[in-house]
């Protein structure tokens, strides 16, 4: 029995892309990584599965491991009736990525396959080798501008190792005050390249500090053994910075002006800036992706109308649209459904877990457990500026660890990977 796990990315959707493969049979291992410079996600996690099998040098019995439910469903279910409507939908639509499938389609044929989905950024040692793999290729493709691909080698290797190595954030033995305040207190912490990770506290932990401390609106007291990385850089420009992190932030919210029409609320995060201005130029580049972001997120009927004349919940997807445009490697989210009603919550949330899948880092803050989405891997408890907990979301999110960070007792329901609080 042969075991293949695979996994695809995209940076950007459309973008340049690339896919994983790991193949074990017994002790033996290989593995497979390529990419094109332009692409999506789905198409990448579609030929990661499409290389596997075309790698198998006869018919194998083989478990074919993916976290796209896209794949593992459109070949088990879906495509049965796309094939009977001459690969249509059931709309009558022509199915997407029809090549693609066609060659899926023919390969499983010749092989003997059991289809498994994993959930993804959830510690499955497989599925994790398989995501390095697949950024690896990402990076390859974008460097040679064509489509790559094949067994690794020491070149390609060495962008596994890097894509694994560096961490976005490093905060080391920090103290910050915020007036005479202080927050944080020798306060250290890591945020590894594409991680996704939920910070959860209640008022006054320190979430908003922590925040400001990325964007550099606040700075940590200058001590010997203080250190603050970001992107392996100690000395790093604030202005370059907010280009690299997308924040959507409840101060944001607060105090973007309600002027700003929705195009130029989007194209404000060019320069991150609150609305734009005449001196501040767009190119017809810039333009164009501003408007595939408002289409991206349902907002482009909405360009025209100010921010102020806006629903929480069209503004908040301003906003997120905003952070997006250019297509930033960081994406940090404070309590982002804070207002909205439950259908604008789920759609917004509905938004966020598409940002999951794109490959990027993303960092919630928030304190409302209802908006940690089932892609959130790791879980951090933020309390009085200290950290009580930090790890896997299925370790930290206990009944008995949440009522400790709340000082409440709290019961936890859990149902299709998100969680809820109940008293008592």
């Amino acid at each position: 029995m042969i075991e293949i796990y695979t996994d695809g990315a995209c940076s950007g959707n459309p973008g340049p892309g690339g896919w994983g493969v790991l193949l074990r049979k017994g002790a033996a291992e290989t593995e497979l990584c390529g990419g094109e410079p332009a692409t999506t996600n789905n198409r990448m996690e579609l030929l990661a599965v499409i290389e596997a099998l075309q790698f198998l040098a006869q018919p194998a019995t083989a478990r074919v491991y993916t976290d796209s439910q896209y794949v593992q469903k459109g070949i088990s279910e879906w495509i049965h009736s796309w094939k009977r409507r001459g690969w249509k939908t059931a709309g009558k639509d022509p199915v997407k990525n029809e090549d693609l499938w066609r060659r899926l389609d023919a390969l499983a044929a010749t092989h003997s396959l059991e289809w498994h989905w994993v959930r993804g950024h959830n510690g499955h040692p497989e599925n994790e080798r398989a995501d390095v793999l697949a950024r690896a290729g990402l990076e390859q493709a974008r460097a040679a501008g064509r489509p790559v691909g094949g067994p690794v080698a020491p070149p390609v290797q060495e962008l596994i190792q890097s894509a694994s190595a560096p961490p976005i954030l490093e905060i080391q033995h920090a103290t910050v005050y915020r007036g005479e305040t202080r927050v944080f207190s020798d306060f250290s912490f890591t945020l590894q390249e594409g991680e996704h990770v939920a910070i959860l506290g209640p008022n006054g932990a320190g979430k908003s500090t922590l925040l400001r401390l990325l964007s550099g609106e606040v700075h940590a007291m200058p001590k010997d053994e203080t250190q603050i990385v970001l992107f392996g850089d100690e000395r790093w420009n604030v202005w370059d910075v907010r280009k690299r992190i997308g924040i959507v932030s409840h101060d944001l919210h607060r105090d973007y002006l309600i002027c700003a029409e929705g195009l130029n609320v989007i194209l404000s995060g060019f320069y991150a800036s609150n609305d734009t201005y005449e001196y501040q130029q767009f190119s017809k580049t810039q333009l164009t992706r501003a408007y595939e972001v408002m289409q991206e997120l349902g907002i482009a009927s909405l360009a025209s109308r100010r921010f102020g004349h806006l629903s929480t919940g069209e503004q908040r997807r301003f906003l997120l649209g905003r952070a997006l445009v250019h297509d930033p490697p960081v994406l940090v989210l404070d309590e982002p459904t804070s207002g909205l009603d439950l259908k604008a919550c789920f759609q917004y949330l509905d938004l966020l877990r598409i940002q999951l899948t794109k490959g990027k880092t993303v960092l919630l803050v928030t304190h409302h457990l209802h908006e940690i989405p089932p892609e959130i891997d790791r879980v951090i408890f933020l309390k009085e500026g200290k950290i009580l907990a930090d790890g896997p979301k299925r370790t930290v999110l206990t009944n008995e660890q949440v009522s400790r960070l709340f000082d409440s007792q709290i019961t936890l329901v859990q149902a299709n990977g998100w969680y809820q609080a109940l008293p008592g």
